[in-house]
């Protein structure tokens, strides 16, 4: 055990003051040095948490602005098919454009094509395809107009099978509304028929009478 210091009172009042110094100097320098810097790291620390809350409000915008992105192209799209399934009235000329690519590509040779004015359709043959899901003619929030195509071509009866098949798929609504053949039983290539093909259209897009 080491011995205690004998200090005289001169030399104990100078390691009092001393040790009082050395305390004020620590109390000033954390006034004046750490007391800022914590109410500055306390600001910081603020700061951040209401920065991350933004970035998280932030995020969450991004992510419903993709959904409703993609949600509006999904609808755009719908418009798209249902605009070409019942396309306008003006969109006839493409309407026939689309009947003669079906038969190049059916080897349907067309000779002759007519739209017929929609008065002058005649009366419904049986099992005739109508639009699924469309109201029938005559009844209120009509949507379409039936436009009957005279078509006369010439071809054999798988090519004519398929021509008709490929008209009643077809992306614009269409259907069969009467059918004749002249079968020639020299050439099963080269029969003869006659088809009323019935093309729908927006009622609203039709021309004033």
């Amino acid at each position: 055990m080491p011995a205690p210091l004998n200090l005289s009172k001169e030399q104990t009042e100078k390691m009092v003051l001393m040790g009082i110094g050395v305390f004020v100097f620590v109390m000033v320098l954390f006034q004046f040095v750490m007391v800022p810097s914590l109410r500055k790291l306390g600001e910081l620390n603020t700061e951040i948490g209401r920065l991350r809350e933004n970035l998280k409000k932030s995020q969450a915008l991004i992510t419903n602005k993709a959904q409703m992105e993609n949600r509006l192209a999904v609808l755009q799209q719908k418009l798209k098919d249902y605009k070409t399934a019942l396309p306008p009235y003006s969109d006839m000329p493409n309407i026939l454009q689309n009947i003669s690519n079906i038969a190049s590509e059916t080897k349907v040779k067309i000779i002759k094509i007519e739209p017929l004015k929609a008065e002058q359709q005649p009366a419904a043959v049986p099992g005739a395809v109508k639009p699924q899901g469309k109201p029938e003619p005559g009844k209120a929030g009509l949507l379409y107009t039936e436009i009957p195509i005279k078509i006369e071509a010439r071809g054999g009866y798988h090519a004519l099978g398929e021509f008709i098949g490929e008209i009643e798929a077809s992306k614009n609504i269409m259907a069969i509304g009467d059918l004749e053949i002249d079968a020639s039983p020299d050439d099963m290539f080269s029969h003869n028929a006659r088809l009323l093909i019935v093309a729908y259209v927006l009622r609203e897009e039709m021309p004033a009478k």
